[in-house]
């Protein structure tokens, strides 16, 4: 019998990344300008009975010049969480709008900029290269999760896109000038894995992956991204708000299919990176109008029901629970807001 390798090995590492292989999907996570990836414009999501809008976002209709019969238009932008729902409506941001509609009338307009395992510096991107030109009103900003697990599970450079390491192998091999014809062998499927995932371990070893030291790393780049966001804030042109998203960590006692959502190792991560990120939203001066960071981690402390799917994505109890939270920001921004 073969004698199969610890499963610390990098055999062992290999084989659980290959079984991700398949998650770097073009559809989902599309090149875009500047923000790294957005879905595929125009493209039927993948296993779905949705298409991406123009832009590479879920909406029926694309946010374009602002016309004049929306009298309200909110942003929501974020991760794969706001993405989640059978319609539109159904979504985090499509219940935000149904909400909206039923306080302020039929021209409250949400649209959702939710972008699969996006994180905290491309969601900054995305509003200063292109949303903050659409004459939004209020803009609210849902992440903090996807930078404490991406680096713990892809790239591990804290602050970076998922898959960077993955396009940076891939340019490499096409654009590299100091390679002959003679040097580039030809590049097989298996190859192509075999490349990306020792780039991947390569990472690790410089990042100190999993160590102490890489897991603050993680907390001061998400520090940074959001500090920066602040000082851009009042530039932006419409009040924004981030809202760090609600964990499993936070909901207590896990309930029927909340418990096995991942090890015990990761849990206990993702509960120290959720306080230390708690600890950054404490340190933040949040009194501007123009910026404010919420703490949403703990909105279902205590509810009883099975709400999460995994370690954040949750039922569609637990998207209205948001979207009603949501609401409650929106309508206290709005109060707040200096006039124009």
């Amino acid at each position: 019998m073969a004698h199969r390798p610890p499963d610390d090995s990098a055999d062992a590492r290999r084989r659980k990344f290959l079984q991700s292989f398949q998650n770097f999907d073009a559809n989902s996570r599309f090149p875009a300008p500047y923000v790294q990836f957005a879905g595929k414009p125009l493209t039927v999501a993948g296993g779905q009975d949705w298409r991406y809008d123009a832009l590479g976002y879920r909406n029926d209709v694309h946010a374009d010049t602002r016309p004049s019969s929306e009298t309200l238009r909110v942003f929501v932008v974020g991760d794969s969480t706001l993405i989640d729902g059978q319609v539109f409506a159904d979504t985090v941001p499509g219940r935000l709008e149904t909400g909206l509609k039923q306080a302020h009338g039929a021209g409250a307009r949400v649209y959702n900029f939710g972008a699969v395992s996006a994180c905290l510096n491309q969601m900054i991107a995305l509003v200063t290269t292109r949303l903050m030109d659409l004459q939004p009103d209020v803009i609210l900003i849902v992440g903090g999760a996807t930078d404490i697990f991406q680096p713990w599970s892809f790239d591990p450079r804290a602050g970076v896109p998922y898959n960077h390491f993955a396009n940076e192998s891939l340019y490499d091999y096409f654009f590299d000038p100091r390679k002959s014809a003679e040097d580039t062998v030809a590049l097989s499927y298996d190859g192509l894995q075999a490349m990306i995932f020792n780039r991947l371990e390569n990472l690790r070893a410089l990042t100190n992956w999993q160590s102490e030291i890489w897991e603050w790393e993680v907390v001061r780049q998400f520090e940074l991204a959001l500090r920066r966001l602040a000082r851009l804030a009042p530039g932006i042109g419409a009040p924004v708000r981030f809202l760090l998203q609600p964990t499993i960590v936070r909901k207590g006692a896990p309930v029927g299919t909340e418990a096995g959502t991942a090890s015990d190792a990761f849990l206990a991560y993702l509960d120290r990176q959720y306080a230390r990120f708690e600890g950054v939203l404490g340190r933040l001066d949040t009194q501007d109008s123009a910026f404010a960071a919420r703490d949403l981690s703990r909105l279902f402390e205590g509810d009883a029901r099975n709400l999460f799917t995994d370690i954040v994505h949750v039922t569609s109890e637990g998207r209205q629970m948001m979207a009603d939270r949501l609401q409650a920001e929106v309508a206290e921004t709005l109060g707040t807001a200096t006039p124009a």
